[in-house]
Formats: C-alpha cells, sequence, structure tokens
C-alpha cells in the first residue's frame, strides 16, 4: 500500500522545501553574490535566469552548426572537420549526425522577433521541467509515498520549473544558444521513461541525445552489461538508423575526421574555468607554471598544447570514474536501478576530457530523482541541498584565485557532481539493505516495488 508520509517527510514537507531552496538556495544567494562580486565579472545565475525569461539566447551552437552545414554543401565539403575544427576558426565539435538538427532548426518556421531556435530551447525548458516533475512522481510511487493531490503535484511542478530556470547549467546553456538544452531535454525524457517503466522510449530518447552528443552511449554498454535489452533495442534502433543515414548523406571522411576530433580533444582538453572536469583541474594547476598556454580565465579559440601529465591524468580520472559506474551492478529493483543509471549518467559528464559547466545541465532531473528517492533519509536530502546550492550558482569570484594554488575552487561544480555521485551510490547501497528487510518483513508498510 502506499502511505500518504515517511514519518515527518510528507510530500507537502518535500513542495516546501524545494520552494524554500528555490527561494533561499537559489534567489537569495544570487542575490547576495550579486552584492558582493564587482559587476565585471559578468553577472550571477540570476541574470542568465532574467535572459531564460525573456527569451535572450545567443548562437554559440547554432552559428558553427550552419556554418558547417555551408561548408558541407560546398565544393570542398568532403572533410568538413579539416575546415571547421583543424584551422583557425570557430570550432564545429558535433558529430555529423548533429547537422540533422541544425537542418531542422534551418527549416524551422519564423516566429518574428524570437527565432525558431530559442522557441526550440523553450520547449526543451517545459520538457525538462515536466519530465522532472514526473520523475519525482514515480520515484515516490516506488517508495510507497503517494506524491499528492493533482493541486499538490502542479504546485511542485511550477517550483521545479522555477528551479530549472535558476538552474546555471541549464539557464546559461539557454542564454548561448546551446545544443545542450536539447540533450539535456532528452536526458530528462529519457530518465522519466525509464522510471515510468518505458524502457524501450528511454532508449530512444537516449539515441536521439547520442547523436549530438557521443559520450551518451556509454549508457548502451551500461544496458548492455545489466541486460536491459528493451533499452538496449531503443538507443540501436535509433543510432543505427541514424549512423546509416548520415553515412550515407554526409559521407565516410566526415565521419573519421569527428573520429580525429575526440581524439584531438581527449589529447589537448580545456584548461579554462569553465571546464568543469579532472582535466580542467589539473590544466589549471599546471597554468601556475605556464599561465600562456593554459590560461585559465579568458575563452580563446585554440585548445592547449598537449601535456602528459594531464593526458595521463585525465585517462585514469576517466577509468576511475567510469569502471565502478559501469560494473556495479544494481540487482533489478526498480529504485535502485534507477540511481544506477543516474550514476551511470553523471559519471559519463564528469569522465569527459571537455565538460563545460553548460555540459553539466543534464544533472538537473537526476538531482529531482534522488531527492524523490532520498526522502526521508536527512543525511541524504542535507547532502543534496548542499551539492544542488552549489551547482546552481555561478561564481567567478573564484578567478581571484586563478594564479595560485587555490584555483582547485574553480572547480567547485566539479566537486558538487563528486558529491551528489557520492551521495547515489550510498543511496544505491541503502535501498539494497532496505529492499532485502523489507523482503524479510511481510506486511510492510513500503511499497513492494
Amino acid at each position: 500500500m502506499r502511505v500518504a508520509a515517511y514519518g515527518q517527510y510528507s510530500t507537502r514537507t518535500l513542495t516546501l522545501w524545494l520552494a524554500a531552496m528555490l527561494v533561499l538556495g537559489c534567489i537569495g544567494l544570487g542575490l547576495v553574490l550579486q552584492l558582493v562580486q564587482p559587476s565585471h565579472h559578468g553577472g550571477t545565475v540570476l541574470d542568465a535566469a532574467w535572459r531564460v525569461v525573456t527569451l535572450q539566447s545567443r548562437t554559440d551552437s547554432w552559428e558553427p552548426m550552419e556554418n558547417a552545414l555551408r561548408v558541407w554543401r560546398s565544393p570542398d565539403g568532403v572533410d568538413v572537420y579539416r575546415k571547421m575544427f583543424f584551422a583557425p576558426v570557430e570550432k564545429f565539435q558535433y558529430p555529423p549526425a548533429a547537422l540533422f538538427f541544425a537542418m531542422g532548426v534551418e527549416a524551422g518556421p519564423d516566429f518574428g522577433p524570437v527565432p525558431f531556435e530559442t522557441v526550440t530551447l523553450l520547449i526543451s525548458l517545459l520538457a525538462l521541467a515536466a519530465a522532472t516533475g514526473f520523475t519525482i512522481d514515480c520515484m515516490l510511487g516506488l517508495r510507497g509515498i503517494d506524491p499528492g493531490s493533482v493541486a499538490q503535484r502542479l504546485g511542485r511542478q511550477a517550483v521545479i520549473a522555477g528551479l530549472l530556470v535558476t538552474f546555471y547549467p541549464f539557464a546559461h546553456g539557454f542564454e548561448v544558444g546551446q545544443a545542450q538544452v536539447w540533450i539535456d531535454a532528452l536526458f530528462g525524457l529519457g530518465l522519466a521513461a525509464w522510471v515510468g517503466g518505458r524502457r524501450t522510449l528511454s532508449g530512444v530518447f537516449i539515441g536521439l541525445a547520442c547523436l549530438i552528443k557521443p559520450q551518451l552511449g556509454v549508457l548502451l554498454l551500461w544496458a548492455l552489461l545489466r541486460g536491459e535489452w528493451r533499452f538496449c533495442t531503443g538507443v540501436m534502433a535509433l543510432c543505427g538508423a541514424a549512423f546509416g543515414v548520415s553515412l550515407l548523406y554526409f559521407g565516410l571522411e566526415n565521419h573519421l575526421g569527428y573520429l580525429r576530433v575526440l581524439s584531438f580533444l581527449s589529447q589537448h582538453g580545456e584548461s579554462l574555468y569553465a571546464n568543469q572536469s579532472v582535466n580542467g583541474l589539473i590544466g589549471r594547476l599546471v597554468s601556475l607554471s605556464d599561465p600562456v598556454h593554459y590560461n585559465n580565465l579568458h575563452w580563446r579559440e585554440g585548445l592547449p598544447p598537449y601535456h602528459p601529465t594531464i593526458y595521463a591524468g585525465t585517462l585514469v580520472s576517466s577509468i576511475l570514474i567510469l569502471v565502478p559506474a559501469l560494473f556495479w551492478r544494481s540487482r533489478g529493483r526498480p529504485i535502485e536501478r534507477t540511481l544506477d543509471f543516474c550514476a551511470m549518467a553523471l559519471s559519463a559528464t564528469m569522465a569527459s576530457p571537455v565538460a563545460w559547466d553548460h555540459h553539466y545541465g543534464v544533472i538537473f532531473p537526476i538531482y529531482g530523482a534522488a531527492l524523490a528517492a532520498a526522502w526521508g533519509k536527512p543525511w541524504a536530502v542535507v547532502g543534496l541541498a548542499m551539492s544542488y546550492v552549489v551547482a546552481t550558482h555561478y561564481v567567478p569570484g573564484t578567478g581571484y584565485f586563478a594564479h595560485s594554488p587555490l584555483n582547485l575552487v574553480q572547480s567547485y561544480l566539479f566537486f558538487a557532481a563528486i558529491l551528489l555521485l557520492a551521495i547515489l551510490y550510498r543511496m544505491r547501497l541503502e535501498e539494497r539493505r532496505e529492499a532485502g528487510v523489507r523482503a524479510s518483513v511481510p506486511n510492510s508498510s513500503y511499497a513492494t516495488a
């Protein structure tokens, strides 16, 4: 049976907790940061949120995609990456299949002052907010906790939308016009379908995301190791068909060129503060001895040179992050398997050599799933709140420490992700232990999901 509350942790309290996070943790702390940080440091999450609300977005992804399409359509378009990556021009770092999305935007309707690409970002925002709310409700149901009345769910959904608008990795992706926002929405829909028991549909959504961000393809390997065949079918059917069409459409040379891009990125990485990965962290430490080549404050078109220490550290850290996520298998129970899914997706993001701050937009629905699974566990709820408050803000003031060993603080988003990952792993252990207790106690008050 379902119960309305777990101790003093009711669904109404959950909604109030989320509202407090929005008012105090996001808006309140954002106002404080606006007061204490000099204006020339680039604002706070509230500035990014305002541009989301007013539908202001730039062309961070659209312009390189449009240029790549123009090069591909030219007589010299056999190898797009030779001209659009391995040349001193704006970098195109997406796989060839991503150009299908660009073609869709190009052919989109005219909405007057608001470009069609911005409309797609707004649709992604609404889809991700709805998917996160659905995920929370389903996870509560799996816990045996009644998600509440329709009015309560709608109120919680409104708060979730506010939290998403003020979640810096997502808001920043929106304001600069990043295809990552599409990926965030597709992942959120994939997670919602997963929790809802629609494994094949989940695989289709993740497969669509992989067409823009192949790194998420590690979820296919994860699913193969766990025998999630319906999910695998969805991913492979979508990606197989899309890759076949892409290969015929854009040619073998462009696909080989993208492999060279991935190899180059893994060897060089990026030392700029916005790269929230081990590669970026080590690169910023190396900048102490070579600040010219490993600049960590200002954007530049070229990547830093190859450095054996950075490359080795990146490779080892990626293995250490991915191996536990891949091989520490869950026992197949819905809550534990969902936490497993979230840990793998988070690990795939963290293990990437270049993980820009907006790439962490995918962790917004993960926070939702984790909070619902943790509701009633004070240690986990507090830990998630600490991680979220750090992840939801932009703190350029950490640049004051750029030229000292304390530049480690520039990786604050990465550290927030580490805390989130640790909580996911511990909750998996507790869920496994509690599931064993529930199985041994007849007439348990928990749902037998």
